[in-house]
């Protein structure tokens, strides 16, 4: 199968890359280079065993099976010493693509990638200058991905040949060198729109990264640039063409291999409702973006046919919906809110009387704008302690939470409530010991209560295992407003929530007050990602001893206070039962601007007071005026004793001050260096001050060794590593767990 059109032949996207390719003779007839396998085999060609110092040779991978490869992609090594890297040789006749990362070139190494949907027979040529003598024993080739043309694209194993076989036929000409992305795109691109990596664009199609509608070239090049490590994944490469910035959505619409296809299941196979296993996932559970996705884009660009690539992404419609649904009334039977309609909430909208919201993935619930901070026009969703939502989105139709516009052109911080769940467990807050029995949910009554901030209703009781629903794969935008210093409503809040709720994959963005408060209770949450919140990130208080991990925190220069503030109770701080949650794996990411402000306006990365003893492991925090603040001597006792209060295993960087601590914790110096913990002159991570595609990623090189979290039936025990995200792999091609659902700012200056 041939490229149709001469841009497919010159189209190319390379950080250092360029369509690079050689002559079409044939291969030498040796013996070796003949001999079949059911093991494909692959040979590196070179031009000239002989030429001298100043001479140029040519290097090519070949394959000399008849297997249908379509792709392969490995390192090139050689002495550089004795060779220099120059460049590719282009030629329009040939349709395999080449792709070089040549960010390793002074040290013998270049990241290749090859591209043939008519089947590969040899690979662009690479041009090297000669500077010293013997430079043939130093070629090899490592692959590290071979993959087939076919009706479904899928990777196999290959061999190289020990040897480089001669080809005389190799051209290297003076003027091989490497082309810019920049250079390419100003030269075959067009249409195109830009996709932040996993925003929600309507009617994105899989394999289409620009966005522009279209499944092209392009499009696979982009990805096999980001496996090579050419081009980003998740921040993206911003490249300029007809004078404006565009940037590409890798994350989602270039992940489609493997294509995960269930033969038991009914659907379409692409991710939506149901599906038991989206494209693009490994067998692991991971998401990586590897030769594989690239190939598969470009056999699809050509007409070959390919399995998901093409189909329009589940909860990207071409049509979103617009149908408003005003929900003003309290919710009292079981009721199911579509993602075909958008619910606006015109006031306080309360779950009660047994009854469970359920609401379906891929749904817009709107609160309204009020003309006063907290009026009964301001719309905001609560859970009471005889209610249950049932709000489960997925990766690909998250269930977004935000503000009515009404007259704005664009949402600001607070503009509605945001929600609040009250449920049964303990709560150690001063109250009346009077929790009534609720029907379902508790047996015993007796226990301690309380009203919750915002008006929200009672919450409190006597059941730990109380279950007040799920919420799930969920953006909560611009929530929360104060009342007063006292009395607020957050992104998010949980009030005395039992362990039997199920809390995961949330989004607080920017946020008026906190992105998630914590009041009691023993709910474990998970995977909770905030950015922008105006005061604290991670807030908990009135005795939460539930779980957490995997919780990433991005304060901004506008208005911040801390990562996390922890507190166990304001009036008694020895009350029980105590606020001692168990914490691994945060990533708190400050300002950097050194700010000390007012006590609500400190911008510290952990200020853990009144009590409170959490056990904190695989935290890195950096950028905040102050890295701890411990604040007294209760919140001290038995300080890095297992089971009370500890903090270890670390990291900490490029924060104004170490902080401050009582003389039971210790100086806050020796606090974050002692006790496994380590404070860095640098950040780890791979872009945590970007507001609209920030990658908290550390870097494959960075030190992020952390302890083992617990082997219980909550803590992934094998996230060993310092931080809420694992380490980026050497190429950067791996996704992190908030990758694609999640949002980013809507400038860079306005969350």
């Amino acid at each position: 199968m041939q490229f149709t059109s001469r841009s497919l032949r010159y189209a190319l996207v390379a950080s250092i890359g360029a369509l690079a390719a050689c002559d079409n003779s044939e291969l030498p007839t040796a013996p070796q280079a003949r001999a079949e396998s059911l093991v494909p085999s692959l040979a590196v060609e070179l031009s000239s065993l002989s030429a001298r110092s100043g001479d140029r040779v040519a290097i090519a991978i070949a394959n000399l099976s008849a297997s249908p490869i379509g792709a392969v992609q490995g390192r090139l090594r050689f002495n550089p010493s004795q060779l220099s890297y120059r460049g590719q040789v282009r030629d329009a006749s040939n349709d395999a693509i080449m792709v070089v990362n040549a960010d390793d070139a002074n040290a013998g190494i270049l990241r290749v990638a090859v591209l043939d949907p008519a089947n590969l027979k040899r690979s662009a040529a690479l041009v090297f200058n000669v500077i010293g003598q013997d430079y043939a024993g130093s070629i090899s080739f490592v692959p590290e991905e071979v993959a087939t043309n076919g009706a479904q694209v899928k990777t196999i194993d290959a061999r190289v040949a020990n040897n480089v076989v001669i080809n005389n036929s190799l051209l290297a000409p003076a003027d091989a060198a490497p082309m810019s992305i920049d250079d390419w795109y100003q030269a075959v691109s067009a249409n195109q729109i830009s996709a932040e990596p996993g925003m929600i664009v309507n009617g994105l199609k899989y394999g289409d990264i620009d966005g522009n509608g279209l499944i092209q070239l392009t499009d696979a090049l982009y990805a096999v640039n980001v496996s090579v490590g050419a081009a980003e994944m998740i921040s993206g490469t911003d490249t300029t063409v007809s004078g404006s910035a565009v940037r590409r959505d890798a994350v989602v619409a270039g992940n489609v291999v493997p294509a995960n296809l269930n033969s038991g299941y009914a659907g379409a196979d692409i991710g939506e409702v149901g599906d038991p296993l989206a494209p693009g996932v490994e067998s692991n559970g991971s998401r990586l973006l590897t030769l594989a996705d690239a190939l598969a884009i470009v056999n699809e660009s050509v007409g070959a046919d390919q399995p998901v690539v093409g189909a329009i992404i589940p909860g990207r419609p071409t049509t979103p919906a617009s149908t408003r649904v005003p929900v003003s009334a309290n919710i009292t039977t079981n009721t199911t809110w579509s993602n075909n309609n958008i619910y606006e909430l015109t006031t306080k909208v309360t779950v009660t009387n047994g009854a469970t919201l359920t609401i379906e993935p891929g749904t817009q619930v709107e609160g309204a704008t009020g003309t006063v901070a907290g009026g009964s026009d301001y719309g905001y969703l609560v859970i009471a302690r005889d209610g249950k939502i049932n709000a489960q989105g997925t990766p690909l139709q998250p269930i977004v939470f935000t503000c009515a516009l009404g007259t704005a052109t664009a949402r600001a911080k607070g503009c509605w409530g945001g929600i609040s769940v009250l449920g049964n467990a303990h709560v150690n807050e001063t109250g009346t010991l009077t929790s009534p029995i609720i029907a379902g949910r508790a047996t015993t009554g007796g226990c301690r209560e309380a009203s919750a901030e915002g008006a929200a209703g009672l919450y409190g009781g006597c059941n730990e295992d109380d279950n007040s629903g799920v919420i799930s794969y969920a953006r909560i935008e611009y929530a929360g407003f104060r009342y007063d210093a006292s009395n607020e409503l957050n992104s998010l809040a949980l009030y005395a929530v039992g362990r039997a709720t199920t809390i995961d994959h949330i989004n607080n963005h920017a946020g008026k007050d906190d992105g998630i408060e914590l009041f009691g209770g023993t709910v474990n949450v998970k995977y909770i990602y905030n950015i922008a919140t105006e005061d604290d990130a991670f807030d908990y208080t009135f005795g939460w001893d539930g779980k957490a991990q995997f919780v990433i925190a991005q304060h901004n220069t506008i208005d911040s206070d801390n990562g996390m503030e922890a507190d166990n109770a304001s009036s008694n701080f020895d009350a029980l039962p105590r606020s001692m949650p168990t914490l691994y794996n945060f990533t708190f990411v400050g300002p950097r601007n050194n700010r000390v402000g007012t006590s609500e306006n400190r911008n510290r990365g952990m200020l853990v007071r009144r009590g409170a003893r959490p056990t904190i492991r695989n935290f890195h925090v950096e950028g905040y005026s102050e890295a701890v603040s411990f604040v007294d001597a209760t919140t001290c006792t038995d300080f890095q004793v297992a089971g009370n209060f500890t903090l270890q295993y670390s990291t900490f960087a490029l924060n104004g001050s170490d902080g401050s601590a009582t003389t039971a914790c210790g100086a806050a110096t020796t606090i974050i260096t002692a006790n496994f913990n380590t404070k860095l002159t640098a950040s780890p991570l791979l872009e945590p001050l970007s507001f609209k595609t920030p990658d908290f990623r550390p870097s494959a090189s960075a030190v992020v060794t952390g302890g083992t979290p617990p082997t219980d039936s909550f803590f992934d025990a094998t996230a060993t590593y310092v931080g809420a995200v694992a380490p980026a792999t050497s190429n950067k091609n791996n996704a992190p767990w908030y990758a694609g659902w999640v949002r980013g700012w809507q400038s860079t200056t306005v969350p």
